[in-house]
């Protein structure tokens, strides 16, 4: 009997300035997995018309690059429509938590909301249905990440579902030091932080053991000198263990909240925060997603880019067209970066690390921060040569995607296409391949 073709679809939906991908992979026979990659919007009317394209009854695994307001404020919009069984996040330490604290006093103030998520994320999210939520660490900037390599997974530990209702879905996660599962909300959900070399593989319309699809986040390290001077400047109002990767306790939650309820500390924490903000330093997961094993010969791809004759006019979407004519088959993957820094050398040598074997086979690449100039280097996009980038921007803004970026990928004869609040600016690729 022939194995079944698999089926994958990725798309970029048009929620204006934010960040909303979905995906599905399915032989057609069997139970489909579906993935999404941040769900929020600055602008509420533009989120919901990108989640009216989204008809998928459950979200097998949602990834949340970093928690800014424009990746998450339709986490909730997504829960109420549809089951949501596993998120995966950046782990939630004391500069995490630190970080998103002060960016929502910089945006106006410590809501409720953002209070409440702050004293207990993991219930947040079990409250609306999340039955599993991973933490993945930040890379260890004194450690060289370890390149990924799609066909050896010796050493890696297989993360089980809920124990209760076992395999949460046709997927295996697969994690270097995982630690132990907790309970929360008196068992609705468990957590769980995981290793920082952590991947996904699905097995739809497979013989067992042998995967067909693959995703891959990473976490890279935060600068070490930013967070010295950060840690110098906030002085004695931080403890001492402030630099650690591990998941941030209760009480160091409940300090901070107290730290920003006074005055003069909050003060003195967001004269700290202005050393980071104004490096656009950003601690956000990346995703690699695509076939477990690239076949040109036997994989037939679609990019909504390819619909228009490269030497007609391009589409209004089309910033730049790439300066290849040819549609050359990289292997049919996604790469998704959310805010990461990937101008800083200290960061994003150690992500072109990580991502070493598997960037030859990126179809697609969505660009850091909207396009932002400041957020990606010259190297990152040499090594992505006949890719088309994707800028998750809003019609309007003048610096995402920034000129000056523009002409540097220009130069570099790169495609760049606009995904904006336009629902014509969806962005998707299809992929079919043996099994």
């Amino acid at each position: 009997m022939p194995t079944p073709s698999v089926f994958a679809s990725i798309r970029q939906l048009p929620i204006g300035q934010g960040g909303f991908l979905v995906g599905e992979v399915t032989d057609r026979h069997s139970e489909a997995f579906t993935y999404a990659f941040d769900c929020g919007s600055i602008n509420r009317e533009h989120f919901e018309q990108g989640l009216s394209l989204c008809s998928y009854e459950k979200i097998d695994v949602l990834f949340v690059s970093h928690l800014d307001l424009d990746h998450i404020s339709g986490i909730e919009a997504l829960a109420a429509q549809v089951q949501i069984n596993t998120v995966i996040l950046p782990c939630l330490d004391a500069l995490h938590l630190t970080l998103i604290a002060l960016e929502a006093m910089n945006a106006g103030g410590l809501r409720l909301s953002v209070r409440s998520f702050l004293q207990d994320p993991a219930g947040w999210f079990a409250d609306r249905g999340v039955k599993q939520i991973l933490h993945i660490p930040r890379g260890d900037s004194a450690v060289e990440a370890e390149p990924f390599n799609p066909d050896d997974s010796s050493g890696d530990d297989i993360v089980a579902g809920s124990e209760e209702e076992g395999s949460l879905g046709p997927y295996t996660i697969r994690s270097k030091g995982s630690g132990q599962p907790k309970t929360v909300r008196a068992g609705a959900a468990q957590e769980r932080v995981l290793g920082e070399e952590t991947s996904i593989t699905v097995d739809i319309g497979q013989a067992v053991g042998s995967p067909c699809w693959l995703l891959v986040p990473y976490v890279h390290p935060f600068p070490e000198a930013d967070l010295s001077e950060f840690r110098t400047l906030a002085g004695k109002l931080l403890p001492a263990n402030f630099s650690d990767r591990a998941i941030a306790s209760k009480s160091f939650t409940t300090k901070l909240i107290k730290l920003l309820a006074d005055e003069s500390d909050r003060k003195t924490l967001k004269r700290c925060y202005k050393v980071l903000s104004g490096n656009h330093n950003k601690i956000s997961m990346s995703l690699y997603a695509g076939p477990h094993s690239a076949s040109e010969e036997e994989m037939e791809i679609r990019r909504s880019d390819w619909s228009f004759p490269w030497t007609a006019i391009a589409a209004r979407h089309q910033l730049l067209v790439s300066r290849n004519r040819y549609r050359k088959v990289r292997g049919g993957a996604w790469l998704c970066t959310g805010d990461a820094d990937l101008n800083v050398l200290e960061t994003r040598s150690q992500w072109l690390r990580r991502y070493r074997y598997l960037i030859p086979r990126v179809e697609v690449f969505v660009l850091p921060h909207h396009g932002s100039n400041n957020s990606i280097h010259d190297e990152v996009i040499d090594h992505l040569k006949d890719v088309v980038m994707l800028a998750c921007a809003a019609t309007g803004r003048s610096k995402h995607p920034h000129p000056l970026l523009l002409g540097r990928l220009g130069a570099a004869g790169s495609g760049v296409w606009q995904v904006s609040e336009d629902p014509e600016s969806t962005f998707a690729m299809h992929v079919e391949f043996n099994g």
